[in-house]
Order: structure tokens, then sequence, then C-alpha cells
């Protein structure tokens, strides 16, 4: 009986709450206004892509809306964005705010894929709508033009990456921002590919040394990325308040190297000894320091002793350096030719050159304004100067501004104003080769290839005349880097080929 009395009262119950829900529902009717949801569907985006850091990649997805287009901008707003969540914390790198995607990659090259996003953003209402894909950044560096520009002020660094499936090069704008962190603040001062092993590690890697005149970083690149990097202030013994970089570095040939620094110091390097750069050697025996011209030259080619040619401008002498010595000297000769402590004049350029098998050049000019060329063997072992001539035949040369030593007829190619001028210094002859017209010229030089000197292709570059240079009404694309074949027998120079569309160059070498 119980039982039965006990189903009565759930049936009872359930129905209570069936017409009290109902009559719920029937008050609340014609409370509430409906509206269709706009919803979108985007399609032509690929789950996965691979791109090149540096290079563009382009992106058109397609949206299909069920209320208008979704191509209004007025409506609707767009953002592309990846994630990197290999690192802690995760970073949300923005890409762009459009509808399509046309973008040169700036995102590091790093072992994962990022995970790239596409939102949709309805400005009326705030609703978005997103899809995702993965992203994988690629690298494809092997060896090319490094090219230091000027651009608004500031620095930054290009490069042009041999390919030599096309023997051609593929063009990295600003290459910094896309494969590491480093964000060059200040003039351009520096750069410079040295074949590198740390002296304390013993660790290898083909480094670039750049700069500005803030600091200095040197950039490990041998895993063929530019994400690996330290700054100067971490390899010198000693320190210096800021600002403090490095105006000039020179390696003779591996593990053998010579940084000047923006104090006018000089300190060498030699792996081998486990000598790391800071012994300053621009000081004598008995610690005296050596005021020094920023011009200076090392045994080019030289593979087991250091040594570096240097001037001192309040004496007007060469100081010569030798192996790892923590101190310079005067040369020592036998040579009538030229007295190396008492030159008694102005330093106006010098370097060390394979041409005549290998050879110190040092232009001079004296008092009077007359301009003087030394040609001088020296090494670890010697100091012989073969020839010091007044150049009477290129009045030219004694307004030059830069200068640089054809490696392999032993040319002095100089600047004055907008025009390139070749003295042969065998001949006395001195002719005008090159000329620029309104264009302002910032940098000539011919590049010394260091470690693979017998590669058919770096022989060839080596020999090539490189001339810089920009419009001064529109210094930050109008740099051009152009590179001219110097025959002999005093041939007419032709350009051999140019890169263009650049900023104003203050520096080029090459990764080899």
């Amino acid at each position: 009986m119980t039982m039965i009395k006990n189903k009565i009262s759930i049936v009872f119950w359930l129905m209570v709450t069936a017409i009290m829900i109902s009559s719920s529902c029937r008050k609340d009717l014609g409370n509430y206004e409906y509206k269709e949801i706009n919803e979108v569907g985007i399609t032509d985006i690929k789950e996965s892509y691979e791109a090149i850091s540096g290079q563009k990649i382009e992106i058109r997805p397609t949206l299909q809306f069920t209320k208008d287009s979704g191509n209004d901008t007025s409506k609707y707003s767009y953002e592309w964005f990846a994630v990197d969540d290999s690192s802690a914390p995760v970073v949300k790198k923005p890409i762009a705010k459009t509808h399509d995607l046309n973008w040169v990659v700036n995102l590091p090259s790093i072992p994962k894929r990022y995970l790239g996003y596409y939102v949709v953003t309805e400005k009326s209402t705030g609703i978005t709508w997103r899809t995702t894909f993965s992203l994988k950044v690629n690298t494809n560096i092997a060896d090319g033009w490094l090219i230091l520009n000027e651009v608004n002020n500031e620095a930054r660094l290009d490069f042009y990456n041999y390919l030599s499936s096309s023997q051609n090069f593929l063009y990295y704008n600003d290459i910094l921002s896309s494969q590491t962190t480093i964000k060059l603040s200040g003039k351009p001062k520096l750069l410079y590919f040295y074949n590198r092993r740390d002296p304390f590690s013993n660790v290898s890697g083909r480094a670039i040394f750049v700069g500005t005149d803030k600091d200095t970083y040197i950039i490990n690149t041998q895993n063929n990325t530019f994400s690996s990097y330290v700054s100067m202030l971490s390899i010198i013994n000693g320190y210096a308040p800021p600002p403090y970089y490095a105006q000039k570095v020179r390696s003779q040939a591996t593990w053998l190297a010579y940084l000047l620094d923006s104090k006018g110091q000089l300190f060498f390097e030699n792996s081998t000894q486990a000598t790391a750069f800071g012994n300053r050697v621009n000081r004598l025996s008995n610690g005296q320091l050596i005021n020094i011209s920023p011009y200076f030259a090392e045994y080019y080619g030289g593979t087991l002793s250091s040594y570096a040619l240097m001037y001192d401008v309040d004496n007007k002498r060469f100081i010569e350096h030798k192996d790892i010595n923590t101190s310079s000297s005067v040369p020592a000769t036998s040579s009538t030719l030229l007295d190396p402590g008492n030159v008694g004049m102005d330093l106006m350029y010098m370097d060390s050159t394979p041409a005549l098998s290998g050879q110190t050049y040092a232009v001079f000019k004296d008092s009077k304004g007359k301009v003087f060329l030394a040609r001088i063997v020296c090494n670890n072992t010697a100091f012989d100067p073969v020839a010091f001539d007044e150049v009477s035949t290129a009045p030219e040369m004694a307004n030059a501004t830069q200068f640089a030593i054809d490696p392999v007829e032993g040319y002095v190619m100089y600047l004055a104003g907008s025009k390139i001028y070749r003295y042969n210094p065998f001949d006395r002859s001195n002719t005008m080769v090159v000329d620029l017209g309104s264009r302002k010229v910032s940098l000539i030089k011919y590049h010394k290839m260091l470690y693979n000197r017998s590669n058919v292709r770096y022989a060839e570059y080596a020999k090539k005349l490189i001339i810089c240079s920009y419009d001064e009404a529109n210094p930050a694309t109008s740099g051009k880097m152009e590179l001219y074949n110097v025959p002999n027998l005093n041939g007419a120079l032709t350009l051999f080929g140019s890169f263009d569309g650049l900023g104003k160059i203050v520096e080029v070498s090459y990764r080899e």
C-alpha cells in the first residue's frame, strides 16, 4: 500500500513541475528580441607554410560572411601574428593588420614551427573569428656579401647570399631583424668577417664583427644563422665606459687578428697561445703609450706569427708588433731608402697587399704638401723597404680621401671628389678611371679573401675594385655597390657586377 502511495506522489509532483515550466515559458514569450548572428567561413589558408627568413610570403584568404562580404575595412579589422611556444614566456609576435598577408618574413629561424594566427574582428560587436596554421622559418645562409649601410642615421646590415644552384645572389634586407634580437643603435662603424676560434674554449666559428659608434657585436654564424652573438665587452680583457666599440678588425689568417678600439688602442688575439683581445700593443717595452694612426697593416696571409705595422703620429715613425709580445718597437733595417724611426711625414694611408709577393704600402704627405709612396716587405722577421718615392705625377693624390691597393697589379687606386684614379708606381702614370659625377662615393676597396683563396670564385671577387656610391638627395635607397675589373697594362676598367637599392654603404665584407 505504501509503495502505491509513493508512486502517486512522484507522478503528482512531476505533473506540477511540468505545468510550472510551461506556464513560465508562456509568460516570457515576447520578452526577448532574437537576432541572427553573423558567421564567417575562412578558406584559402593552408594548414602549414615554409618560408625563408628575409623573403616574402603571400597569403590571400577568402572570407564568406552570412550577412555581408566581410571585405569592408570600416566594419572589420584583421590581424596576423605568430607564437613561439619553444621559449618561456610565450611571446606573441605581430606580423600584419591587413586582410591579405604580403610580408617579408622577419622571424628568426628556429628548430620548431611557429603557430600562426589569422583573426577577423567585427568592430560593431567585437565578435572575432580565427584560424591557425603552422609556419616553419628556414634559412639558406651560405656565403655572400655583407653590406653595412647607414639609413636615416641608423645602421643596417644587409646580406647577399650566394646560391650555388643558380649562381646568383639572394638579398636579405636588414638580416639582423629577421635572424637575431640585435638592434644596431647609432651610426655604423665596423663590419668584418673573421673565421675566429675562441682562445679559451677553442670553439671555432665563422664570426662577423658588426658595430656602431655605441657598441660592437660578434656574431657566430657557424650554423648558418645569425642568432648566436655576444657583445665585444665580453671578450675584451679590461673595461672601458660606454660608448665603447671597435673601429677596425683585421685578421692575418686562421686564429690571428688585431682589433683597434674607439680609444685608439690596438689589441691582438692569438688563440693558439690562449691570447684574447685585451693585450694592448700600441706601447713600448717601458710602458709608454703610442698614439697610432687608425691605418695599420697586418701581415696578410701570415699563419704562424702575429705581425702588425703601426705609425706613431706624434713622433712620425713606424712601430711594429711581433708574435705574442705585449709591447712594440721601432723596426730595424739596413736599408738606406727609409729610416723607419724618423719618417717625419704625416701618414695618409697604409695597408698590406698580396701584390708583388706581399708588400705593405704607405702613403705620406710632407709639410709642403708633397706626397710620397713607400713599399715595404715586412713581417715578424724582416723590415725591408723596396721603394720610397715622391708621387709627382699624381697631383690629385694630395687631396685623396680614400685609397685601395690592387692585389694583382699593385696599382694605387684613390678617390678625389667623385672621381677614382689609378696610379701605377712602376711607370708613374696617373689616370682617372671612374667618374661618378653627381653621386657621392662612400667607399672604395678591394676585399681580402683569407680562408679559401684557391676558390676560383673567391679569387675572382678579390680582384675586383669595389666602389660604393649614393645620391645625396636620397641616401636611404639610392646606395649602390659596383664591382669593376681592373686589367693589367693600365687598361680601361669594365663593370663586373652591381647591387643597388641600398642605403649609404659604410663597409663591405664577405662571409666565406
